[in-house]
């Protein structure tokens, strides 16, 4: 492989594409298990929920969770009491209708939240009060010569989106593609894959990885299912840190087998939280009803505060640093929200 100079790094790194010169890995020591967390369950009768998707905290007043109901695939609860207001959301193609569920990647901006209509690839904007969803905004969010649905997308910043890059997209050789709503050419590409002969959706598979921004949108941390690392980038795209994990419960990976490691849920601007797995994805399908995942707390510098299995198979949470609260769903009883009480350090 020939080589570039240093000058033609700099043209480059100065040019469309963000990319940092110096090697950032460090390795981390995962610290222990504490005790288990206990839940406190909070049962409704008003509402049921079915395939439970996404749970979002708007602003430490209200509770979202997304499901496939096409008659209300948003439920919407008061914070911190967990009172269930109202059903949200319509599948069909009138207006403030979605020809296809945003079930996943829900954004929030203070009281407004976020879904990403990929049947139209737009931005649609809402305000939650303690009635309904009052429509604020639809942008487009697209580039370009697009050829395939934007995944992973997160708000950094009001004019700043990210989403995964890689499957089959200009520039394939980079993580993210950087996006301004309503412009429809990308900003800049970041985050270079490892060198590798896969391409396209196999490549995504592979390096499959949740992202979360910083409440003030300086900061983006991106997790790896598949791989025990965390990265941290600043928004300009550039490599602050590339964080690999070192934990005895991770063992030698198989050939043939997927292990999973965590998935980043919440970020806040102090914490990163996280859902541990660290089990093989065929355990896991096998022993779903008595799989229990953990909670990680982790720094923005790559230092693991806290982490405890939960006492119940958890499947997904959010977190309230103001009301001290992890709120979480299990996918085996769709009928409770799980309340944990964040650990005080």
């Amino acid at each position: 492989m020939k080589l570039l100079g240093i000058n033609s790094l700099l043209l480059i790194c100065l040019g469309f594409i963000s990319c940092s010169l110096i090697n950032k890995d460090e390795i981390v020591q995962a610290i222990d298990y504490d005790t288990d967390l206990n839940s406190e369950i909070y049962s409704y009768n008003k509402v049921s929920l079915l395939s439970l998707a996404d749970i979002v905290n708007v602003a430490d007043e209200y509770l979202v969770i997304s499901d496939s109901d096409t008659e209300g695939f948003i439920k919407v609860f008061k914070l911190p009491e967990l009172e269930y207001l109202y059903s949200w959301g319509r599948q069909g193609r009138g207006p403030n209708e979605f020809e296809f569920i945003p079930l996943n990647e829900i954004n929030t901006d203070g009281n407004n939240i976020i879904f990403y209509d990929f049947g139209n690839r737009t931005l649609r904007k809402y305000e939650v009060n303690d009635t309904s969803l009052i429509s604020i905004s639809d942008v487009p969010l697209s580039f370009d010569g697009q050829t395939h649905t934007l995944t992973g997308i997160t708000k950094v910043k009001e004019d700043l989106y990210i989403a995964e890059n890689g499957a089959s997209f200009d520039n394939d050789m980079f993580e993210f593609i950087a996006l301004e709503p309503g412009v429809d050419q990308p900003l800049f590409y970041f985050g270079r894959f490892p060198e590798t002969q896969l391409t396209g959706f196999e490549k995504l598979y592979e390096y499959l990885k949740t992202t979360r921004s910083s409440s003030d949108g300086n900061k983006i941390a991106a997790s790896y299912d598949y791989h025990n690392r965390i990265k941290i980038f600043d928004n300009e795209g550039n490599l602050l840190n590339d964080f690999i994990v070192k934990d005895p419960e991770a063992p030698q990976p198989r050939e043939s087998q997927k292990f999973q490691y965590r998935s980043l849920k919440k970020s806040t601007d102090n914490y990163l939280y996280f859902m541990g797995m660290f089990e093989y994805e065929e355990k896991i399908d096998e022993n779903l009803e008595n799989f229990r995942t953990s909670f990680e707390q982790w720094d923005w510098s790559g230092n693991q505060i806290y982490r405890a299995k939960f006492d119940t198979p958890i499947h997904n949470f959010t977190v309230s640093e103001k009301y001290g609260k992890i709120y979480a769903y299990s996918v085996l009883d769709m009928s409770n929200i799980y309340v944990f009480d964040l650990p005080d350090l």
